[in-house]
C-alpha cells in the first residue's frame, strides 16, 4: 500500500506518521474502551449490591421469624425467593439458639470462582421490645456472568475501533504526504544539491498553480532563497574578512602578544589560541585538542589567588580586568605573564566566554624583583644604622626617614612624609642657615654637641649634613644625627676620674702627711698622761724633790677636767689616724686583691668611711642617721675584691642618706639597716633605709648607667651601674633593689660563699 500512495525509497516521515497515528488511535482507543468496560463492571456489581440490600431489607426479618418459629418450609420458600435476584448463587440460613451454629436450610451451590461477593446477616427476633439472635443468614454472590460479558464486550468494541483507527490514519496519512512530505522532499533535494558552486539556482516547489495565496511551504521557499542571496553576500564579504584576518594574524604571530578565547566552564578549555603561543612553550594544537585547559598551565601556588580574583570580578559585574601571575610550561620552566581579560556576556548577563591578551613578562619581573631586592636591601641598610638619617628636599620637606628616626621620634614615615623637617626636628632650627649653606654650595656640613631636651633631660646630638644632586638640579640633603650624649659623658666622666684620680692622690699624700704631726699628737699625749700619772715611780720621785704632792696634781686635773681634754685628744687622735688609714687603703687599688672575706668585716669598715662623709652643701650628715645591724652570728666568708666591695658599699650608703634627707621625718630618725644571711651557697646582704622609696619606673632604671634622679650637677648616675658591675660581672653575684613610695628602698646583694666560716 506504502507504495501504491507513491511514497519513495529512503522515506521515513510517512511511516513514522503511520505508526504514530496508530499508536496514539490504539492508546486512545484502549483508554475509552477501558472506561467504558469499567463503568459497565461498576454498574453489574452495583445491580449485585442492591440485591443484597434488597435481601437485608425485605428477606432478613422474614426469616429471622420464620426461624423463631421453626418453620423450615417458610424459609426455603423465602431463600428460593431470594436466590432469583441478580447475581445470587447460594443462601443458607443457621441456627444460634443452641451453644452451636448449626445449617438448617440452603439454597443454591457455592460458586468455585475465586470472585464473589459474600455476606451474613445476623438473624434477630423481637420479644417485649428486645433482640434475641436466633441465626444467621449467610449470602453468596458470583461476578462470572459480569466478567463474561465484558470479555465479549471487549473483544466487539476492540474490533472496530481497530478498523476505525487503521482507516482513519491511512486517510490522514495520504493527506499529510501531499500536502507536507512532498514538498518537504523538493526541499531536502534542493538543500543536498545546494553547494557554494551552484548558489545561483532557485529553489521552485511543484506545487498547484491555481492556489491563489502563499502557505507555510511558499514562505519557506522565499526565505530558502532569501538565504541564498544572503549566502553569496556573505560569502564575498567573508572572503574579504578573511583576507582582513588572514593579514591581522601574521601581525600577531610575529608580535609577543598571545591571543587566548576561553569558555565559561570549569577548568576553562581554550577554544581559540593563536599560533605564536608556542613563545610560552606550548602549541596551539595541544590547547585546541582539549588534551590541556588553560587552568592546567597556571602555577599551582598562584592558581587559589586567580580563581579567587576571577570570581571577584564576575560577581563585580566587570566586563575587563588585569592580571599577574605565573604558568609552568611544558618544560618545566616557570614564567610570569600579564593577562588582560575581557568577559563576555549575554543579554542576561550569563558569562559566555572569556578573551585575553596574554604577554610573557618574565624579563620584566625579574629586574623588578631585583630592583625591589636592591631597594629593599637600601631600605634595610638604612634602617639598621644607628644613626637617624633624615632626607629632605630643596625646600627641606622630608623625603627620607629611616628607623632610627622613627624611634627617636615616635613617628612613622606616613606621618612625617612630606612635612617640613624643622616642624619635625624644632631642635635643628638654629641650624638652618647650615642646612642651607652645605645644599647650595654642595659642601658636607656639620655641628657637634646640639643639646636636645627631651623629658626634662638633656641629649647632645652630632649633625651632619650631605647636600645631593637631583638630576641636573641641586636638590636637598641627607641629614646623619649621631646621639654623642653617653659620649658627652663618658667625656666627661673621664675628666671627672682624672680629677679624682688627682684629687684621690693628693688625698693619699695628705694623709702621709697628716700621719707625721697626728703621730707627734698623740705620742705626745700619751707622754703627758704618763709623766702626769701617780703611779709612776719617775713621777712621784721628781714631784718629791720639786715639793709637788702628786696626788693632789691629779686631784686639781681631774676637777679641771684637764685628764678628760687629754683623753679626749687622744681618742680624737686615733679616730683620725683610723680615717687616714681607711682613706689609704681604698686609694690604693692597685694593691687589692682577691681573697675570702667576712662580710661584717667590710660593712662596717665602710660605715665607718661613710660616717665621715658630709655633704658640703649641708643637705645631709650621716652621722645624724640610726644604724641598725641585723648579722647573722656564723656566716661565711666570700672571695672578693675588698676595696670594689667597700666602693659598693659606699655608694649604697651614700644614696641613702642622700634620699632619706629629701624627706621629712616627723615622729622618727633616719635609719638605715644591715642584714646578712646565709641563703644556700650565697652570702646574702641586704641594705635597707626608710626614705622615700621610688616609683616602680625609677627602680626599673636605677642600674642604667647616666640614669639619676638628681638634679644636673648633682650626679652622674653611674654609682649604682659601677657597683651592679661590680658585683655581677667581678664577682659572679646578684644585685636587684626593692622599692615603694613612701615605704624606703631595700638594696639586695647575693655573693657567692667559700663554704668556710
Amino acid at each position: 500500500m506504502i507504495n501504491f500512495l507513491g511514497f519513495r525509497k529512503g522515506q521515513v516521515l510517512p511511516y513514522r506518521l503511520l505508526i504514530y497515528i496508530l499508536i496514539c488511535s490504539s492508546f486512545f482507543t484502549v483508554l475509552g474502551t477501558s472506561v467504558q468496560l469499567y463503568m459497565e463492571y461498576k454498574s453489574d456489581v452495583g445491580d449485585i449490591d442492591q440485591a443484597l440490600s434488597q435481601i437485608e431489607s425485605s428477606y432478613v426479618d422474614t426469616i429471622s421469624a420464620s426461624l423463631w418459629d421453626i418453620n423450615v418450609d417458610h424459609v426455603m420458600i423465602q431463600l428460593e425467593g431470594a436466590k432469583k435476584l441478580p447475581g445470587i448463587r447460594y443462601l443458607e440460613v443457621s441456627d444460634m439458639t443452641s451453644d452451636s451454629i448449626d445449617p438448617v436450610a440452603s439454597v443454591g451451590t457455592v460458586p468455585s470462582a475465586e470472585k464473589v461477593i459474600e455476606r451474613v446477616f445476623v438473624l434477630k427476633h423481637f420479644v417485649d421490645g428486645k433482640a434475641i439472635p436466633v441465626g444467621q443468614l449467610r449470602v453468596v454472590a458470583d461476578l462470572e456472568n459480569v466478567f463474561n460479558r465484558l470479555q465479549h464486550r471487549v473483544f466487539v468494541v476492540l474490533l472496530m475501533q481497530g478498523v476505525e483507527t487503521f482507516l482513519v490514519a491511512l486517510c490522514i496519512l495520504i493527506i499529510i504526504y501531499y500536502m507536507v512530505t512532498s514538498p518537504l522532499q523538493e526541499m531536502s533535494e534542493y538543500a543536498q544539491d545546494m553547494d557554494i558552486d551552484n548558489l545561483e539556482r532557485p529553489l521552485v516547489l511543484k506545487r498547484s498553480k491555481k492556489r491563489k495565496k502563499f502557505d507555510e511551504f511558499d514562505q519557506v521557499a522565499k526565505a530558502f532563497n532569501d538565504m541564498r542571496l544572503n549566502l553569496i553576500k556573505d560569502i564575498a564579504e567573508r572572503k574579504k574578512a578573511e583576507e582582513a584576518l588572514k593579514q591581522s594574524n601574521m601581525i600577531v604571530e610575529k608580535s609577543p602578544v598571545v591571543l587566548f578565547k576561553w569558555k565559561a566552564e570549569e577548568g576553562w578549555p581554550v577554544e581559540l589560541v593563536s599560533q605564536n603561543v608556542t613563545q610560552l612553550g606550548f602549541t596551539a594544537d595541544e590547547f585546541m585538542s582539549g588534551n590541556l585547559n588553560f587552568i592546567d598551565i597556571i602555577h599551582p601556588d598562584d592558581l587559589e589567588k586567580v580563581s579567587a580574583e576571577v570570581k571577584m570580578y564576575q560577581d563585580s559585574n566587570v566586563d575587563h580586568f588585569k592580571q599577574e601571575y605565573r604558568i609552568v610550561d611544558s618544560a618545566g620552566r616557570i614564567l610570569w605573564i600579564d593577562d588582560s581579560t575581557v568577559i563576555a556576556r549575554d543579554t542576561e548577563g550569563t558569562i559566555i566566554y572569556y578573551m585575553g591578551i596574554v604577554t610573557d613578562s618574565t624579563d620584566r619581573k625579574k629586574s623588578e624583583d631585583e630592583l625591589a631586592r636592591l631597594r629593599n636591601l637600601l631600605k634595610n641598610t638604612i634602617d639598621s644604622m644607628p644613626t637617624v638619617l633624615v632626607g629632605i628636599d630643596s625646600k627641606g620637606h622630608i623625603i627620607q626617614w629611616n628607623r632610627s628616626a622613627e624611634e627617636e621620634t615616635g613617628l612613622t614615615w606616613d606621618e612625617v612624609k612630606g612635612l617640613p623637617f624643622i616642624e619635625i626636628l624644632p631642635q635643628l632650627e638654629n641650624e638652618q642657615e647650615l642646612i642651607a649653606e652645605a645644599i647650595s654650595k654642595f659642601v658636607i656640613r656639620e655641628k657637634q654637641k646640639i643639646p636636645f631636651i627631651s623629658d626634662g633631660s638633656v641629649n647632645y646630638k652630632n649633625l651632619k649634613v650631605y647636600p645631593l644632586r637631583d638630576s641636573e638640579e641641586r636638590g636637598g640633603a641627607v641629614l646623619l644625627i649621631d646621639d654623642v650624649t653617653m659620649k658627652s659623658r663618658l667625656e666627661e666622666m673621664m675628666i671627672q676620674t682624672e680629677k679624682m684620680m688627682s684629687v684621690g692622690g693628693l688625698a693619699a699624700g695628705m694623709a702621709h702627711e697628716i700621719n707625721n704631726p697626728l703621730g707627734a699628737i698623740l705620742s705626745g699625749v700619751q707622754g703627758a698622761e704618763r709623766r702626769l700619772s701617780p703611779t709612776l715611780s719617775k713621777n712621784v720621785e721628781v714631784a718629791s724633790d720639786i715639793g709637788v704632792n702628786l696626788n693632789k696634781m691629779q686631784e686639781y686635773l681631774e676637777k679641771r677636767g684637764i685628764i678628760g681634754y687629754l683623753r679626749g685628744i687622744s681618742d680624737a687622735g686615733r679616730r683620725a689616724a683610723q680615717i687616714v688609714r681607711n682613706m689609704l687603703e681604698f686609694s690604693r687599688k692597685s694593691e687589692s686583691i682577691r681573697g675570702p672575706m667576712n662580710v661584717k668585716k667590710i660593712l662596717e669598715k665602710s660605715i665607718s668611711l661613710a660616717a665621715n662623709d658630709y655633704d658640703l652643701k649641708k643637705k645631709y650628715d650621716f652621722k645624724t642617721i640610726d644604724i641598725r645591724r641585723d648579722y647573722e652570728q656564723v656566716l661565711p666568708q666570700v672571695n672578693i675584691t675588698e676595696t670594689e666591695i667597700e666602693q659598693v658599699f659606699l655608694n649604697i650608703f651614700k644614696n641613702a642618706a642622700q634620699a632619706m634627707s629629701e624627706k621629712d621625718f616627723s615622729d622618727e630618725r633616719p635609719c638605715l639597716t644591715l642584714r646578712t644571711r646565709k641563703d644556700g651557697k650565697y652570702v646574702r646582704i641586704e641594705v635597707e633605709d626608710n626614705g622615700p622609696g621610688m616609683k616602680e619606673e625609677v627602680r626599673k632604671r636605677v642600674f642604667e648607667p647616666f640614669y639619676t634622679t638628681k638634679q644636673v650637677g648633682l650626679g652622674t648616675g653611674l654609682g649604682l651601674s659601677v657597683s651592679y658591675f661590680i658585683i655581677t660581672r667581678n664577682h659572679e653575684g646578684e644585685f636587684f633593689v626593692e622599692s615603694e613610695p613612701s615605704k624606703g628602698t631595700k638594696f639586695i646583694i647575693r655573693l657567692p660563699s667559700t663554704g668556710v666560716s
